[in-house]
């Protein structure tokens, strides 16, 4: 057995394939590529070598065979030559290049393809130079009033957990301080990520280059201080110096999907009048006017002929939206009233607490204040996504993933009839006037016991939603904080549901929704289906159906009394939920905003342009609000070297190679089975769904192959059995 572990084993097991594959001939004819200058000299020389007996100079008097004309070209063929006839025949005026096909004899020119591909490395690199704390159950020395520089780059556990598939926290106290580098595999770039929840700080320091800003200060204000970033950090966005004519490099890595995406997917629109359409922004990006990116967005005659038919979205949702309101800047937080938003980017893409710190970093302010709207929030996403630019290093456009923290939901009626495990046309359902266990076990927050419910498909937002995952967007979402079983199609559960009268069939259970996202739509009285936004793009056509977001569930960051893992008392559960993430008390940057409490950093201020920036602050954050962001920004690491995978792929991957954790690491419980199930009230049982933590597994996995007679198939990493 041949072990394909390291870069120079692997090359000697390619070499090895090669010997089985078809090598170039040492004598008589062999495949030629030909290529001439322009398509009437391809014809030329086309039609003489087909002749028997041209009298042309430097063509084979004898008729040449040709393997491949190349009907999708115009200047080149492949035909059969000796080795003579191909030196001769590169001497003609019309001919452009004369060499050996290398795609016909592999055995010989065949590369190895870790010589040649943006392959995900073979093992993870390291993130900073030196190591940095983490500690799962936040508190005390972790947590002090005056941080110093041994507290630079703290990392929660968002990181080192996702690292590798055993928690490392296994068998020790929660609360242990694990001195640790992150290695990771990627790191997000070209992969662009937005982060769509309510307004939020740009002018964070998690969000600056470090090399672009000064005078670090520590939370004094007065104390010198310093920060740094990953090793491998790239640092700007994507408007910096050199994309356009007009471009600057700012000190800010984040960029609104709204305000500044119109210069990236249209430049020559804004270079054409670049004093009236463009602006530096605060930390010295160059960006559009805010009137005239809105504009873009809403008006197709105030852009470039060609994105003119790409799409709009409705003047007055953006007409408030402003980078004061929804970005701030590093001397003012932002004027809207969102503390969620800062925190979900900083878990995203931050570059201390973020998974893709070199993403393409898009935030949108979908439900904040002054937002877009989830409709016009889906559009814009779907717009940016089909007609932003090629990159030119793939010759393809950058893959689009979806961050979203948020989810409607609505409470259940006190009394009614219920119908449990009766299908869609349920029967004379079962009356009660205190709800059942299966209904009843929602976590009670400030707003009561309320669950997501399906949503009736027959509003406008759903449509754009369905459109935007039909476009391609990796779709992430938070699974929800009810303790709800969430379950797919061909489970008993998934038709489950009440109404208020008996005999009552689940397409007319349903009620008006009480959350403004989606004003009044109506929405089925629905206990265990996914619904909004899990719900858009589903399939169901297929059995079971099939849904195309990937919903993460939330982890504790406590481990139980056996020392295992287990999902946390709020996070919804079930077969519908594809993983969970870090989610109960990670740490993560914040804004000013908000009852929470602050933490205070050791890089707290920063000067740039003379201008000394308000003061960067830490938090907790948890909920399913946190693990959607860390998944999200773990799966643009993937995406960076895998860039036409599907959310299929990405399923696929969480289920086959990230795969689930035995019950010595994780806790599962027992799945209710009845309406009045005592397993209903235990908060950590998965009810159902996989024990599947996320984490940093290579997308590659080793394979076994065998080798009979002739015939050899290879992908992917192999380990090779020569019989």
């Amino acid at each position: 057995m041949i072990n394909t572990s390291g870069y120079d084993q692997r090359k000697s097991d390619f070499e090895f394939f090669k010997t089985f594959w078809v090598k170039e001939p040492t004598s008589g004819k062999k495949e030629y590529c030909i290529g001439c200058y322009s398509k009437d000299d391809w014809e030329f020389i086309h039609e003489e070598l087909k002749k028997d007996g041209s009298l042309e100079d430097n063509i084979p008097t004898s008729s040449v065979t040709v393997t491949d004309d190349k009907l999708n070209s115009d200047t080149r063929g492949v035909y059969l030559l000796t080795d003579a006839e191909a030196e001769d025949l590169k001497k003609h005026s019309r001919v452009k290049y004369v060499h050996v096909n290398p795609a016909a004899y592999p055995g010989t020119y065949a590369d190895n393809p870790d010589d040649i591909a943006s392959s995900e490395p073979l093992s993870p690199k390291q993130r900073y130079s030196s190591t940095v704390k983490h500690q799962r159950d936040v508190s005390g020395s972790y947590l002090p009033s005056s941080p110093n520089i041994s507290l630079l780059n703290r990392g929660g556990y968002q990181l080192l957990r996702h690292t590798k598939k055993i928690d490392s926290w296994y068998g020790q106290n929660d609360a242990t301080i694990i001195d640790s580098d992150t290695d990771q595999y990627g790191t997000g770039e070209d992969v662009d990520l937005i982060v769509c929840d309510t307004d939020m700080w740009f002018g964070h320091i998690e969000f600056q280059n470090p090399a672009l800003i000064s005078n670090i200060k520590q939370s004094n204000n007065s104390t010198a201080a310093s920060t740094s970033a990953p090793i491998n950090y790239i640092g700007g966005n994507v408007l910096r110096s050199g994309y356009s004519s007009s471009s600057t490099t700012g000190t800010c890595d984040l960029l609104d999907l709204v305000l500044d995406a119109p210069y990236y997917i249209d430049p020559a629109w804004f270079e054409a009048d670049a004093g009236n359409r463009l602006t530096t922004r605060w930390d010295g990006t160059k960006v559009p006017v805010e009137s005239v990116a809105r504009s873009w967005w809403s008006n197709s005659s105030q852009r470039s002929s060609e994105f003119a038919s790409a799409g709009t979205i409705t003047s007055s949702s953006i007409t408030n939206y402003t980078r004061a309101g929804s970005n701030g800047s590093n001397t003012a937080y932002h004027t809207g009233t969102g503390s969620h938003g800062t925190p979900c980017a900083s878990q995203a893409y931050g570059r201390q607490y973020g998974w893709a710190y070199n993403a393409n970093k898009w935030f949108l302010n979908l439900y904040g204040t002054n937002n877009i709207g989830l409709e016009n929030g889906f559009d814009i996403q779907k717009i940016f996504h089909q007609t932003k630019p090629v990159n030119p290093k793939y010759g393809t456009k950058d893959p689009t993933v979806s961050s979203n923290s948020w989810g409607l939901r609505q409470g259940t009626s006190s009394s009614g009839y219920y119908y449990f495990r009766e299908g869609a046309t349920g029967g004379s359902g079962i009356s009660y006037s205190t709800p059942p266990a299966f209904m009843n076990n929602f976590y009670n927050t400030i707003y009561g016991r309320r669950r997501c419910n399906e949503y009736v498909d027959g509003h406008a937002a759903i449509t754009a939603g369905d459109e935007l995952i039909e476009s391609g967007v990796i779709f992430v979402c938070a699974a929800g904080n009810h303790n709800q079983k969430l379950v797919q199609s061909s489970h008993p559960d998934y038709n489950n549901y009440y109404a208020s009268s008996a005999n009552t069939n689940y397409a007319d259970a349903k009620t008006n929704g009480i959350w403004s996202l989606i004003n009044n739509a109506p929405a089925y009285n629905s206990i265990n289906r996914p619904g909004f936004p899990q719900q858009i793009g589903v399939d169901r056509t297929t059995t079971p159906y099939t849904y195309k977001t990937i919903a993460i569930g939330a982890l504790d960051d406590d481990h139980n009394v056996s020392g295992k893992e287990q999902k946390v008392s709020y996070s919804n559960m079930g077969n519908a939920v594809d993983c969970f993430a870090s989610a109960d008390d990670t740490l993560s940057a914040c804004d000013d905003n908000g009852t929470f409490t602050k933490y205070n950093r050791y890089d707290a201020y920063y000067t740039y342009n003379s201008s000394n920036s308000v003061e960067s602050e830490d938090r907790r954050f948890s909920g399913t609000s946190s693990a959607c962001p860390i998944t999200a920004g773990l799966i643009a690491t993937k995406l960076q070297y895998n860039r036409s995978w599907t959310y299929a792929d990405i399923k696929n991957w969480l289920t086959n190679t990230v795969g689930d954790l035995s019950s010595t690491y994780f806790y599962t419980g027992t799945e209710a089975t009845t309406a009045t199930d005592s397993n209903w009230s235990d908060v950590n049982n998965l009810q159902g769904a996989s024990p599947r933590i996320i984490y940093d597994a290579r997308t590659k996995d080793t394979v076994t192959m065998t080798i009979t007679g002739d015939d050899l198939k290879i992908t992917g990493d192999v380990t090779i059995i020569n019989n």
